[in-house]
């Protein structure tokens, strides 16, 4: 076949209109709903310090969660995420005496690099990205624990702005929702009107046809898991700025957050569908949630429990939206 043929794949792939809105305004509905059965059950829910104190909590898990819903919609998976976290927050821990930016760029840079060796093994070397990515996650936690030994690495005498960060705020929002935002707002941007965010969507829902037309789906992929790692290295620094501390766990099951946030919010397995408008939405029903069960004093066991249970719905009823 002649790889010059003409083919419409610059647009995002979409469902059926109405699943299209139905799919957004379930998931706000489920917010709303969660919102209003939380403020009964608890009156401390709705207070200022807690939502704040929920939102801080939510940045760092949404911002890996945007940079996973890029991979799924090009329809990958990239299980290293929580591991990726763990290694930058104990590289930034490490290198904040030389300076915030010194540790920030190590920190990113880590995950940025960890993100392309994903790509470049999985476009390359032909691996599938459930495996290559299961392996830089140990790889990575391996990592992880050789530069912590197993203890926590205390940041001395950080700098304002590095405390700033995790810890500061901008009025009466904390910084860590700020930067959430700002990447939220880039990423909207960069999916909807640049040429690569539109290569993802294509590549996701026919990779041949998105071929046949010009696009290098090798290098999209590759971009797109560089994507996912370098914001899993920004939440690795604002963990390290927010704590203080670089736990050898640092960013565990990250990376099951941030695939039950995708999935809640729209974003489908078969690549090509969904955004990070529905990821952020998702993020806030997943952080709400555990909020009120904290505060209900809920066993973490049992929230696990509930957890998992909510991963398998979500995947349910973005088949049933698929097949409608």
């Amino acid at each position: 076949m002649n790889r010059t043929t003409t083919l419409n794949v610059h647009s995002p792939r979409k469902p059926l209109a109405w699943t299209h809105h139905l799919s957004k305004s379930s998931t706000v509905l489920a917010l709303a709903v969660l919102l209003v059965v939380a403020s009964t059950l608890s009156p401390h829910f709705l207070a200022p310090r807690n939502l704040f104190n929920v939102l801080r909590g939510a940045s760092i898990i949404g911002i890996v969660a945007i940079g996973m819903t890029f991979v799924i919609l090009n329809k990958g998976i990239d299980l290293s995420v929580g591991s990726i976290v763990g290694l930058s927050s104990a590289l930034t821990a490490t290198f904040a005496p030389y300076g915030f930016f010194t540790a920030a760029l190590i920190g990113i840079g880590t995950g940025l690099l960890l993100g392309f060796v994903n790509g470049f093994i999985i476009t390359y070397l032909r691996l599938q990205p459930f495996i290559a990515t299961l392996g830089m996650l140990i790889f990575a936690r391996g990592l992880v624990f050789v530069r912590t030994s197993g203890s926590n690495i205390v940041v001395d005498n950080p700098t304002d702005l590095f405390s700033f960060i995790g810890s500061g705020y901008i009025g009466p929002v904390p910084m860590p929702v700020v930067v959430f935002a700002l990447v939220w707002a880039v990423a909207a941007l960069a999916l909807r009107y640049t040429t690569f965010g539109r290569r993802i969507y294509a590549v996701g829902a026919n990779e041949e046809a998105a071929w046949l037309s010009g696009i290098n789906v090798r290098l999209n992929k590759i971009l797109t898991y560089c994507v996912s790692g370098m914001l899993a290295g920004l939440a690795g620094v604002i963990l390290a700025s927010r704590l203080g501390v670089a736990e050898p766990n640092g960013g565990t099951l990250y990376e099951l957050d941030a695939i039950a946030a995708a999935l809640i919010g729209g974003t489908t397995f078969d690549g090509g569908i969904g955004g990070v408008l529905g990821t952020v939405l998702g993020v806030l029903i997943l952080s709400f949630l555990s909020n009120v069960l904290n505060l209900l004093n809920v066993s973490p066991y049992s929230q696990m429990l509930m957890k998992g249970v909510i991963i398998v719905l979500a995947v349910v009823v973005s088949e049933w939206r698929k097949r409608a």
